[in-house]
């Protein structure tokens, strides 16, 4: 049986699954990430930023979340995933990889520890079904061993069940993705301890079905969440 097909069973049944692919495929977010921090991004790169939110427990709490803000900065995020085994993303969500489309990216960084967090799924609307979207992740550096991996749960929004009980973690490795549902996948970070200046960065890509009839639901979901959703084709038409 085709591992695609395989991948794409286990995504619908289990909302959920791995992606292998070339870490080197990384080396172009890496310089982008570096000159984030250097204040040295080209002409036309433009890259928001946003911090957790402030709620009890997590006053303290040092997590940001880079996300790209114009269309040559999504452009960088998509080239790196059509030009490796990331692509294979865009055939396992959905069912129109011409449509299933990189709308949202980011780096996800956290500086020190991380409390217990509040479960979540990305995409949140009440016209966004099961396998309309997805999140994807993988690290941009390699993980410290203590850095907290992913928590995700098969309890479905509203059921009257503990979503800790049903949990389970996936851990981060190099030269592997995370893909999950982005509606239907219940997640959050898992907690850990860490020394202060220890820097736990992620890159996110939030893939959407960009047909005609999402367009406005995807809309109302960014801006709830505070980032633009891009929907125009990948480079190379798609």
């Amino acid at each position: 049986m085709p591992d695609e097909y395989l991948k794409k069973r286990e995504f619908v049944d289990c909302r959920v699954t791995v992606i292998p692919f070339a870490a080197s495929a990384l080396l172009p977010l890496r310089k982008l990430y570096a000159e984030i921090a250097g204040n040295a991004l080209d002409a036309g790169v433009q890259i928001g930023r946003k911090s957790h939110e402030q709620y009890a427990g997590f006053e303290d709490v040092r997590m940001r979340w880079h996300f790209a803000n114009s269309a040559r900065a999504i452009g960088i995020f998509r080239a790196v995933v059509d030009g490796c085994d990331l692509r294979r993303a865009r055939e396992i969500v959905g069912h129109r990889p011409d449509f299933m489309r990189i709308v949202q990216a980011s780096f996800v960084e956290i500086v020190g520890s991380y409390p217990p967090g509040r479960w979540h799924s990305d995409f949140t609307d009440e016209g966004l079904g099961a396998d309309e979207s997805a999140t994807m992740l993988t690290p941009l550096f390699t993980f410290q061993r203590n850095f907290g991996g992913l928590e995700v749960t098969a309890v479905e929004r509203g059921m009257p069940l503990d979503f800790d009980d049903y949990a389970h973690v996936y851990r981060y490795h190099d030269g592997e993705a995370v893909l999950f549902d982005g509606s239907a996948m219940i997640h959050r970070t898992q907690s850990y301890r860490a020394k202060a200046a220890a820097r736990r960065v992620l890159v996110c890509w939030q893939l959407a079905d960009t047909s005609r009839r999402l367009r406005p639901v995807l809309k109302r979901i960014g801006d709830r969440n505070g980032d633009p959703m891009f929907f125009f084709p990948h480079e190379g038409g798609g």
